[in-house]
């Protein structure tokens, strides 16, 4: 892959993220959403506002990249937990109105305060939180880490300063390792679920994610309908129940990031969430041109996206 391409596919990547999440926002909790409805707001003409999900990505992307130079390639090198946890508090405290979950304010509350990352989120969830928020900002880790293996090392290590339960974990891990394959796949190459996620199943050692896997890989075989997909694999807040969503939204869809962000809005629940996953899936193996251009003119974090993507690329 040339410099040229990679850079496309960094930001398809990142560019996907945000616009399924500012597309998806306003959909959020909503039933009887149709394609018109999405497509109308894609061609509108306001500014497209991010949340939550995109405001911690950036944070993610930008830790990342001042860490590029100089520090040993390894999980530990790319990814100082204690510096990442703070600066995720911080832009919570900054912006705290881009729709932060309950949970993960009361946790950033403490940080920012001065408790332990470690502390605080067993605080907040004593058993860890099972929520997808580690899996929502996951992927930029798929843009530096060289193979399955680091990218499976970073995601935890990226996720686990919010979130320290083992789905939550996998979630992350999932999304990540994704992102990854998606990202060395040529735009014109097929993807066929029955060779993309057994990588993927593979970095997951969970049965519950192991089953939730090999659903999406059959739900993908029958082209399944939003809805379907919806009630097969979930569309909550909770990482089993909305990773496996985003990912067969990309696999429905290989080749189409519209069609791809239709459909993970289409599921309803969190939609917003759910849209920046699939997005970034979809953005990584198409490809920044291939987003919608109009639309991806609107996103508040232009500027933002462009900058780390070519850095992480």
């Amino acid at each position: 892959m040339d410099d040229t391409s990679r850079i496309d596919k960094a930001r398809g990547l990142l560019f996907g993220l945000a616009l399924g999440d500012c597309l998806g926002a306003p959909f959020e909790g909503r039933s009887g959403v149709t394609e018109a409805d999405i497509i109308a707001m894609q061609n509108g003409t306001d500014l497209l506002r991010h949340t939550d999900d995109t405001a911690l990505a950036l944070v993610l992307a930008r830790h990342l990249s001042r860490r590029l130079g100089g520090t040993p390639r390894t999980a530990t090198g790319r990814i100082d937990a204690d510096v990442l946890a703070l600066e995720f508090a911080e832009a919570w405290r900054a912006e705290p109105w881009r729709g932060y979950g309950g949970g993960v304010t009361k946790s950033f509350e403490l940080i920012v305060a001065g408790t332990a990352w470690r502390e605080a989120i067993r605080a907040v969830f004593p058993d860890g939180s099972f929520g997808n928020g580690g899996a929502m900002r996951v992927a930029p880790i798929a843009l530096v880490g060289g193979d399955v293996r680091e990218v499976a090392e970073l995601a935890r290590r990226s996720a686990e300063v919010t979130h320290a339960h083992p789905d939550a974990l996998h979630g992350a891990v999932c999304q990540a390792v994704a992102a990854h394959l998606a990202l060395e796949l040529a735009p014109t190459e097929p993807v066929r679920a029955r060779e993309f996620v057994p990588p993927v199943r593979q970095a997951v050692p969970s049965p519950l994610w192991e089953d939730k896997l090999d659903r999406v890989v059959e739900l993908a075989e029958q082209e399944a309908d939003p809805a379907e997909a919806a009630a097969e694999l979930g569309n909550d807040v909770s990482a089993p129940a909305s990773v496996p969503l985003a990912l067969l939204a990309f696999l429905r869809h290989p080749g189409r990031p519209d069609a791809t962000l239709r459909f993970a809005i289409r599921a309803g629940g969190d939609t917003d969430t759910v849209a920046a996953m699939a997005g970034a899936l979809a953005g990584a193996h198409s490809g920044y041109t291939a987003l919608p251009s109009h639309a991806v003119s609107r996103l508040e974090a232009a500027k933002d996206l462009h900058l780390y993507a070519e850095h992480l690329a």
